[in-house]
């Protein structure tokens, strides 16, 4: 009697998880929008990419590939609706011409925690008239200008990453794994130019930031799940209070960074680093509200604390750590596997040496290399590190097409994704994509590329507000690499790198190992 009685009450259990995963799913037919069946609790998600056997990105490329003669399809991510754009107009109106409609990321899994807090004051995290604020802030401090003052402290760290190859390869070991080699050199570049503090992570690889920031970084089985649940049941988990991030983690850096502020003022240290500039940026803020003429109620949510700065560097570290390290590991991938265009490269930085002659390389010739900027643009082509990019409609709002027809009417909250690397992977914007072709962004032909189909780094005033210190990190140590060391694959190197990756990360089962053949004498 009491089997009969619990299997009825698992039933009744399994029947309403069941209503309650496919309640959304009439969404996209009530308003005409082209999509693809569901499947229940899962929506647009095979079971082989959740298992680990395929990989999202090559999914979502072959879904806009079915269904991008729609200007506007469908997408249920579990149980969420997501409008998904593929033509140029309408991303252009979402991302440009009508962002005070579209001006915020869907809303934060942080919202509403007094632990977070600080999380929830990045720029990322932000909303409305505060992200604004913080914004014209924070730009100012990301300018060429204040970029460039940093290049001498990334520089070291070439040379500390450069130093630990030839002392692999002295001894005896001319196999890298370059992920891992890669991650430690951002690791090092964020703990000086954004923390001001000196790590070396070839010669120390268990120092406390180091393994502080693996943990923060790092996508375990129960970080997703949260992320998930999060997605599925926001209420019941923030009512749970489940904290999305280890907290410990974040009063560590929180201890480095006020010390690091504490100290500087109370010395009178000026030291060209993101701690510096946000310190500066504080500074000048706190300076314009005295002056401004703004009522009290104004200016209510307008400030710049020292939580705030912390927030700002904390997102710095959690958007350059794994995004630079990616970046590096797929242009060195691209280089190892098209030798031409590693030699077309070597061509144009033993041109750059000879003309510095004695003098070492600075930011405005490092930044002006040209077939340099093309190989690191059509690796992030090829392998954007954020493959989507999302916009909440902040009310409703009709998407017209180019010739004013209307394509979809949106409701306020509705939730607004662009597809960045199918963008990118599709062959009506760039012929062959799966070719690494850097000529595609040479002078001689760039202008073929279709306005809003090339977006490695966002889209609109939401777009990357550090790209111009993660180009200049990738650029300079590719640089140096590329000078030193001939990039051969491995038996160990993915020929077919898309069919390596598998589940949400771009990261292949093989990794990135290379070998690296010394050129002699720099």
């Amino acid at each position: 009697m009491v089997f009969v009685e619990l299997s009825i009450f698992v039933a009744f259990i399994g029947l309403l998880l069941y209503k309650w995963s496919v309640y959304t799913f009439g969404y996209f037919s009530k308003r005409g929008v082209a999509h693809e069946k569901p499947i229940p609790l899962l929506g647009n998600i095979p079971w082989s990419v959740l298992m680990g056997k395929e990989s999202y990105i090559k999914h979502s490329i072959d879904l806009h590939l079915r269904l991008k003669q729609h200007k506007v399809y469908g997408v249920f991510n579990l149980r969420d609706p997501l409008y998904y754009l593929s033509d140029p107009e309408l991303i252009r109106q979402v991302g440009i011409k009508n962002f005070d409609t579209f001006t915020n990321h869907r809303k934060g899994i942080t919202e509403g925690f007094n632990d977070t807090s600080v999380i929830s004051k990045s720029l990322l995290s932000l909303r409305d008239r505060r992200w604004k604020q913080m914004r014209s802030t924070l730009t100012p401090t990301f300018t060429s200008l204040k970029i460039r003052q940093m290049f001498e402290l990334i520089h070291f760290c070439n040379v500390e990453a450069v130093d630990f190859v030839q002392r692999q390869l002295d001894a005896g070991t001319s196999e890298l794994e370059l992920k891992d080699f890669f991650t430690r050199y951002t690791n090092d570049v964020i703990a000086t130019a954004a923390f001001g503090i000196q790590v070396n992570s070839f010669k120390d690889p268990n120092n406390e930031f180091f393994s502080i920031g693996q943990r923060i970084s790092e996508f375990t089985f129960w970080g997703g799940l949260k992320v998930m649940l999060y997605i599925l049941m926001p209420k019941l988990m923030k009512a749970l209070r489940v904290p999305v991030m280890d907290m410990n983690n974040v009063d560590y850096f929180k201890k480095l960074v006020f010390g690091a502020m504490k100290y500087r003022k109370e010395q009178s240290i000026v030291r060209p680093d993101m701690i510096h500039l946000l310190m500066e940026a504080q500074r000048q803020f706190k300076a314009e509200q005295e002056g401004s003429a703004e009522s009290a109620a104004q200016q209510d949510k307008a400030e710049f604390n020292d939580d705030d700065l912390l927030a700002q560097c904390l997102l710095f570290f959690s958007a350059g750590f794994e995004t630079v390290a990616t970046c590096l590991s797929f242009t060195s991938y691209e280089l190892m596997m098209n030798p031409e265009v590693q030699e077309k490269l070597l061509a144009e930085i033993l041109a750059v040496k000879e003309q510095l002659g004695e003098k070492p390389l600075d930011y405005d010739t490092l930044m002006g290399m040209k077939y340099l900027n093309c190989v690191v643009s059509e690796s992030l082509r090829k392998w954007p590190p954020a493959f989507i990019v999302d916009r909440m409609c902040g009310s409703d709002f009709q998407l017209k097409d180019e010739e004013g027809e209307v394509v979809v009417n949106l409701r306020e909250d509705d939730l607004v994704h662009i597809n960045v690397g199918a963008l990118h992977h599709d062959p009506d914007n760039f012929p062959e994509p799966e070719q690494f072709r850097p000529e595609r962004f040479d002078e001689e032909h760039k202008h073929e590329i279709r306005q809003f189909t090339y977006l490695p780094f966002g889209v609109g005033q939401r777009s990357c507000i550090g790209n111009r210190l993660a180009l200049m990190e990738v650029k300079s140590l590719i640089f140096q690499l590329v000078l030193r060391y001939h990039l051969k694959p491995t038996d160990r190197t993915p020929a077919d790198m898309m069919s390596s990756i598998s589940g949400f990360r771009l990261l292949p089962r093989e990794l990135f190992w290379c070998k690296l053949e010394s050129r002699g004498p720099a």
